[in-house]
């Protein structure tokens, strides 16, 4: 058992709403958005200045290896009991007016999951692949509708990170960010991520960078891709993240935003101890809020980057999770409440 809990500490108060006692207040900050949604990133800045992250997973209750479509499943959860505290879906193939993304989940199915994992305390990021080339607004519209539609029954909207992934540009950030306010949604935070460079430069990570009046997190993708768990590979991999991880953090504090590994892991994971001896290490240097390995896909053998019962990092993994710095379920309460 993990022997700190993080808890950030607030008071909740729930109060009548249109003659009905059944809804929870769902108040607008000065920004625009919902309180909830101003609170979640005041929380995360604050996580990543404690030395602590969320562990996230990439459709980690919607199917993994050996099952799919299954409730309240998860490969992570079947280690260690209990859930990452970051859920993360995408949004690919929204746009064609698709009923579901380009991994064949439903969105219905994403959006039963994302306010699911709201009620249980977690957070969710939803990034966006795109397959065709946004040229109007009406395009973005199914993304506005989806987001409006993330509210639970006790009529809250349910805040959550966006994130553009592939074909991202300053132009496309500025008209998703004004559609999506046309269409009155304000429970989104938008993270700007871009990938791992052998020279980390900062002027190429923020070739795309569309401001600072839009974005509110800084992130990286990078991963590991160390055939036959090759170790001059993988130490590698360690290097490069470290050296990336350094620039964006500073780009983050110059900007002032929350940092965060948006994307990353180990395809098959092909050693033991890549937890803790390859990931861990470089994470403990920077103020990132979460980190989000990718996914478990249940018809693609091989293509996994979280351990499941059986797999050889099973140990190595529940190391990591007892570590001090890492935050799953069990670890938060209170992301969505004032400090």
């Amino acid at each position: 058992m993990k022997n700190i809990l993080v808890i950030i500490a607030a008071t909740l108060v729930f109060a009548s709403c249109g003659g009905n006692k059944n809804k929870a207040e769902d108040p607008l900050a000065d920004s625009g958005r919902t309180q909830r949604t101003e609170n979640l990133l005041i929380n995360l800045k604050a996580l990543g200045d404690s030395s602590v992250y969320l562990f996230g997973h990439q459709d980690d209750t919607v199917y993994g290896i050996g099952w799919t479509g299954d409730e309240d499943r998860s490969d992570v959860e079947s280690v260690c009991n209990d859930y990452p505290a970051l859920l993360g879906f995408d949004l690919g193939n929204i746009e064609k007016g698709d009923s579901a993304n380009l991994d064949g989940i439903s969105f219905e199915r994403i959006r039963q999951e994302v306010i699911r994992h709201y009620d249980r305390g977690g957070m969710v990021s939803l990034s966006w692949t795109l397959s065709q080339t946004i040229t109007s607004q009406e395009q973005i519209d199914p993304v506005a509708d989806f987001l409006n539609s993330l509210e639970t029954p006790y009529g809250v909207k349910v805040p959550v990170m966006l994130r553009l992934r592939k074909g991202q540009t300053k132009e496309l950030w500025r008209m998703l960010t004004e559609r999506l306010k046309e269409k009155d949604v304000a429970n989104v935070l938008y993270a700007y991520s871009s990938e791992a460079t052998p020279t980390a430069d900062e002027a190429k990570y923020l070739e795309h960078y569309p401001g600072d009046d839009i974005i509110d997190l800084i992130g990286l993708d990078y991963y590991c891709a160390a055939p036959d768990a090759d170790t001059t590979q993988i130490a590698g991999f360690a290097t490069l993240l470290d050296k990336n991880l350094e620039m964006v953090c500073r780009v983050s504090k110059q900007h002032q935003k929350a940092v965060a590994l948006t994307e990353t892991g180990y395809e098959g994971i092909k050693v033991k101890d890549w937890w803790t001896k390859t990931l861990a290490p470089v994470l403990a240097k920077y103020p990132i809020c979460y980190v989000l390995v990718w996914r478990n896909a249940h018809n693609q053998p091989g293509h996994y980057y979280a351990p499941y019962p059986g797999q050889q990092s099973v140990s190595d993994f529940v190391k990591f999770y007892n570590d001090r710095m890492t935050l799953f379920l069990h670890d938060v309460n209170g992301l969505y409440l004032k400090r």
